[in-house]
């Protein structure tokens, strides 16, 4: 059973929509906001977030100072049907564990999001704080997928 699951759909295919997802993941990221995710320490700002897009590939921030944090690692690599990878705050005792699943629909495609493992990594307690964390997070990524396809609707390329 899953601690976190969310699910929406964005009117991408799957293949567009994964790909979205881990290669575009710096653009969409929130970086402010209720839930502003970033481990940059307080003397510095955050720069980037990406995924090393292979199997065993970093998930890791890059920060303004040159310094990076490996955030997780990729533990499934499925394009463009799933996608699996761990998210460790580096205070908790271990890895949760995020999995996604893409499934083409005749609108666009269905994103599933599951996260396991805040009772192992210590964290149980923050499960509600971070489904809604989560959700803020959903919805900036479908935002950015509605928005790259208004443009392709309109004929126009962001190349």
């Amino acid at each position: 059973m899953s601690d976190i699951e969310l699910e929406q759909t964005v009117p991408l295919p799957a293949r567009s929509a994964f790909a979205v997802y881990t290669e575009q993941i710096d653009s969409w990221w929130p970086r402010q906001g209720v839930f502003p995710y970033s481990f940059a320490p307080k003397t510095t700002r955050p720069q980037h977030i990406r995924f090393e897009t292979q199997p065993g590939g970093r998930y890791y921030e890059t920060f303004a100072d040159g310094s990076e944090l490996v955030i997780g690692r990729i533990t499934q690599w499925q394009p463009p049907h799933s996608l699996a990878y761990t998210w460790q705050d580096p205070s908790w005792a271990a890895a949760t564990s995020i999995q996604l699943a893409f499934c083409d629909m005749d609108s666009g495609a269905r994103i599933v999001y599951r996260q396991t493992g805040f009772a192992a990594a210590g964290v149980e307690w923050l499960i509600a704080y971070y489904r809604v964390g989560c959700a803020q997070t959903l919805a900036g990524y479908v935002a950015h997928c509605r928005a790259l396809q208004a443009v392709q609707a309109l004929g126009l390329s962001l190349d």
